[in-house]
């Protein structure tokens, strides 16, 4: 628990002080403003939230997880933080979960898709995807690996293939590398379909800090698909460009975000502001000034 906390300390510090922090490739990204205040604790059996999802921008209902070694369970609460439900996921297990989408297949049918991708050493050769389907009760697991990973690690790659982010966009699913050495953030496709295991790098990103969490949606105000992406003390806002046979992200915008400590989830609430979790269980609003966006 020390040596966790004192980790957590030292990201933080680097990813604040960091010279060069708010660059994304070498170009200086805008710093937006944004209102930050804690909203929420969440129930304390919530003891280590690692993600945080709102299925619907109506209802005051959120889904979040426990991480690594916790039971297989997702905990549904409120703005207030207050527990609502705790479903056990069939056919699962927590080895390190670390992040989840909602989506609804072709008959409406609600989805929670949970990445249990948590690979601190790189070490893993059991990385999946659990597709829990909430109408049937029913749960898929997606294997896959990294397409530039190699079988053994013995060298300063060792820690370059640990994801905490992921979203969905068009049958795929696309995952960040959190980042804990020297190279760029890698960004992969892996089709939904269950029988493709290989997930392949589509994008390379130059940026410092360390990716927990994105958040994936389509703003009508601009009418254009963005993404949220998570850091410590940092949150990078991207435009989503259509290619040919995978996507690519385009930088717009920063917003600092000191106060939040070790963040990880978060989640659209509504056009202009976000909420955000730590570990902690503390729950945040981040409101946006829009008129600053582009």
């Amino acid at each position: 628990m020390i040596l966790s906390l004192f980790y957590s300390i030292v990201f933080f510090i680097q990813a604040i002080l960091t010279p060069g922090a708010n660059k994304i490739d070498g170009k200086h990204i805008k710093t937006l403003r944004a209102r930050i205040h804690k909203i929420a604790q969440m129930d304390s059996v919530i003891c280590e939230s690692s993600a945080l999802v709102k299925p619907d921008s109506i209802f005051d209902i959120y889904y979040t997880l426990n991480d690594s070694g916790c039971k297989p369970e997702v905990f549904a609460i409120n703005e207030k933080g207050k527990l609502l439900d705790t479903k056990i996921i069939p056919d699962s297990r927590n080895h390190d979960w670390e992040s989840m989408v909602f989506y609804k297949d072709s008959l409406q049918h609600p989805h929670l898709v949970i990445g249990d991708m948590g690979n601190n050493t790189s070490q893993r050769k059991d990385l999946c995807l659990y597709d829990y389907n909430t109408h049937t009760d029913h749960t898929i697991q997606h294997t896959f690996i990294y397409e530039d990973q190699q079988r053994t690690i013995n060298n300063a790659e060792s820690k370059n293939y640990d994801c905490e982010a992921f979203f969905i966009q068009d049958s795929s699913y696309y995952l960040l590398s959190k980042n804990w050495e020297k190279g760029p953030v890698k960004m992969y496709q892996l089709a939904q379909d269950t029988a493709v295991h290989t997930a392949i790098v589509v994008q390379k990103i130059h940026m410092k800090g360390m990716i927990t969490d994105c958040s994936f949606h389509y703003s009508t105000l601009r009418k254009r698909k963005e993404l949220a992406v998570l850091l410590y003390g940092r949150i990078f806002l991207f435009e989503i460009s259509q290619k040919k046979s995978a996507i690519e992200l385009i930088p717009f915008g920063v917003i600092k975000f000191s106060t939040g400590g070790q963040t990880e989830g978060i989640c659209l609430y509504n056009e202009n502001e976000l909420r955000v979790c730590n570990e902690k269980g503390k729950l945040f609003s981040v409101r946006i000034n829009n008129k600053k966006i582009k």
